[in-house]
């Protein structure tokens, strides 16, 4: 079934850390998947991707083959944009990069 986890963040070593908890007790050998949906803000100057640094660890048995594992997400900037009305002044300039439609005379191309 799926069930929303419980997480905490806080500082930890001078980073940002996120605690969930996973389950209490869970049986030996469980195999558990997690989605997580982050929400980061002041991302402009992180370049086009951020690191995050995953690692399991058991309160009961604190073990040195914990492993973490690094994930990296690109960063991607998107934007939905709709023109209208009348351009001041009367002239738009577009990017090299802009791809014309052959033949295109209406506003709609």
């Amino acid at each position: 079934g799926e069930e929303k986890l419980s997480c905490n963040p806080r500082k930890e070593n001078g980073s940002h850390v996120v605690l969930c908890e996973l389950g209490n007790p869970m049986k030996a050998g469980a195999r558990i998947t997690v989605d997580m949906e982050l929400s980061v803000s002041g991302l402009e100057d992180m370049g086009d991707a951020i690191t995050f640094q995953l690692q399991l660890r058991s309160k009961n048995s604190p073990s040195p083959t914990n492993a973490s594992v690094t994930v990296t997400v690109p960063v991607e900037a998107q934007a939905a944009m709709e023109l209208r009305g009348n351009s001041l002044p009367a002239t738009t300039v577009l990017p090299a990069s802009w791809h014309t439609v052959e033949g295109s005379r209406r506003l709609e191309d």
